[in-house]
């Protein structure tokens, strides 16, 4: 166990919901070569899959 007490979420209802543009829609997966993608997204996601592999989901990305 890595943490001394237990992890609590809140999850409350939201009162309006603004989806993103269209260019917004899977950014990741259509800009992966982008800088953002590379030095922020890319490392988290590499440290996702190497931690928490067993725990993972495949998902089909559209």
């Amino acid at each position: 166990q890595q943490w001394d007490k237990p992890i609590v979420t809140e999850i409350t209802p939201i009162d309006i919901f603004f989806e993103a543009e269209e260019y917004h829609h899977n950014y990741y997966n259509n800009h992966a070569t982008q800088p953002y993608c590379q030095t922020v997204i890319s490392p988290k996601l590499a440290k996702l899959y190497k931690e928490y592999s067993s725990l993972l989901k495949p998902v089909k990305i559209s």
